[in-house]
């Protein structure tokens, strides 16, 4: 879950901007905590405890986006909204934020900035150690528990052999149907079959614990790579080669940079 905070001294851009964002799919988990129209009743009444991202505008009376900032979002994740470009360096060397938005809001500039720069990266939210059981919501009336640990990759795809592990048998795979994906783990072998949901979908929901698309069909434990090469991928105790597509490469390494 990222709740968010919302600050505008418009009203009306308060309410586009929330409108727009509640558009967005759920599976990204963003809850509106609160907006206000007014920087000095923000700093006023918003708990730092109480957020974990801020939407700002960086002119306001009073407190401007960065003062305010400064003032109760130190250790959470930013994102301002801004008329004019030239405050690009002044917003960027003040505080570690995620990105700025120009006026009028753009909703899939802000999709863009959630995936690269905000989900996975929530540090009161995202803790976890090796061994923690972690409840995986698949639906709304659907969880499954797993050892992040045990899972190698998840793929919608066939591995390369065209067989799998199933009870210790080598068994042939059929085309996974529709939106269902298995996951692997050590050489291999799988873990959880036919689970319908989408790569992209378990990827805004594993990121933070190091798993990574690197084309629409697989999804991989950064943790286990053994080594990269252009767009060749491996994984320890993992035969299979893996691709990464041109789309995927400049976004998958930088949030290899970033972890």
């Amino acid at each position: 879950m990222i709740r968010y905070i919302l600050v505008d001294d418009d009203p009306n851009t308060l309410r586009s901007v929330k409108n727009q964002i509640d558009k967005l799919p759920k599976e990204y988990e963003l809850q509106h905590k609160k907006s206000f129209d007014s920087s000095k009743k923000a700093y006023q009444e918003i708990n730092e405890e109480d957020f974990d991202l801020l939407i700002v505008d960086f002119e306001m009376p009073v407190y401007n986006g960065i003062e305010l900032a400064q003032k109760v979002a130190t250790n959470k994740k930013i994102i301002f909204l801004t008329s004019t470009t030239n405050n690009e360096k002044k917003v960027i060397n003040s505080l570690d934020i995620s990105g700025y938005l120009s006026k009028p809001f753009d909703i899939e500039e802000f999709e863009a900035i959630l995936k690269n720069k905000v989900i996975g990266k929530i540090n009161n939210k995202k803790t976890y150690q090796k061994g923690d059981l972690v409840i995986l919501p698949i639906s709304k009336n659907k969880n499954m528990g797993i050892y992040p640990e045990d899972i190698y990759f998840i793929s919608s795809a066939l591995v390369s052999t065209g067989h799998k592990l199933l009870n210790g048998k080598q068994v042939k795979m059929e085309k996974p149907e529709g939106n269902l994906v298995h996951f692997y783990g050590k050489n291999s072998e799988a873990i959880f079959e036919d689970i319908r949901i989408t790569i992209s979908d378990l990827e805004s929901k594993l990121s933070y614990l190091g798993f990574r698309k690197i084309n629409q069909s697989y999804l991989i434990n950064t943790n286990y790579i053994r080594d990269i090469d252009n767009r060749n991928l491996k994984l320890y105790h993992c035969k299979e080669p893996f691709e990464i597509s041109a789309k995927e490469k400049t976004s998958f390494l930088n949030n290899l940079n970033d972890a």
